[in-house]
């Protein structure tokens, strides 16, 4: 099988370091063995309902795996990209073919809304979907779900915002038991328009006996 030879065993200033076709051409790697690869090799499993089976069932058996998926939907990442992550990671692993993925990709979609919405997770179906008001998670659900999936977040968060509510209750019973302090009292000073004028000087005439 012809394989070009390497441009970098030539020394500069050769014939050959200056062919354009002394090198590989493009597409010849598709002309070789990819049998070195898992997905050059038949595939573990091409049946579909095995291949869902074994998807749901590591999401029903590992409570670690669960809680990591519910973390990443409540995140905002999508089902769908969630499923074609999926299909690309076990396809380039060997574990099955390319098709037999993309026919379980809808099912598994479905399944997974179906167990965000008994654990009460929000999630995006479709990566192009707006979070509506409605759907969109308020603080009170986001900290259930953290205290349900990641207890020790949790606690962290907590006793930071106990911290701070330490730190300012601290501060105003300081400024409350603290004397007030009086101010010096600055002499107001008026504009020139509010001075009084001077009192007219009384000229006494000249001259003339009274």
């Amino acid at each position: 099988m012809f394989q070009g030879a390497d441009k970098t065993e030539f020394r500069r200033g050769n014939l050959e370091s200056r062919d354009r076709f002394a090198a590989a051409p493009p597409g010849i790697s598709l002309t070789t063995d990819n049998e070195k690869w898992p997905w050059g090799n038949p595939p573990q499993e091409v049946d579909v309902d095995v291949i869902l089976e074994q998807a749901t069932g590591r999401i029903e058996d590992d409570d670690i795996f669960r809680d990591e998926l519910f973390k990443i939907l409540a995140a905002g990442i999508s089902v769908e990209h969630i499923v074609e992550a999926w299909v690309i990671d076990g396809f380039e692993e060997g574990k099955f073919s390319l098709d037999a993925g993309l026919l379980a990709k809808a099912p598994l979609a479905m399944y997974i809304a179906y167990i965000a919405e008994e654990n009460d997770v929000p999630y995006r179906m479709f990566e192009r979907e707006d979070i509506n008001e409605d759907r969109r998670m308020d603080n009170r659900d986001y900290l259930n779900v953290m205290k349900t999936n990641n207890p020790n977040m949790f606690a962290v968060l907590k006793e930071n915002m106990n911290k701070l509510v330490r730190t300012g209750l601290d501060a105003l019973d300081e400024v409350q038991n603290s004397p007030p302090q009086q101010q010096p009292q600055q002499q107001e000073r008026g504009g020139f328009m509010t001075q009084e004028a001077p009192p007219e000087e009384v000229q006494e005439e000249e001259g003339g006996d009274s």
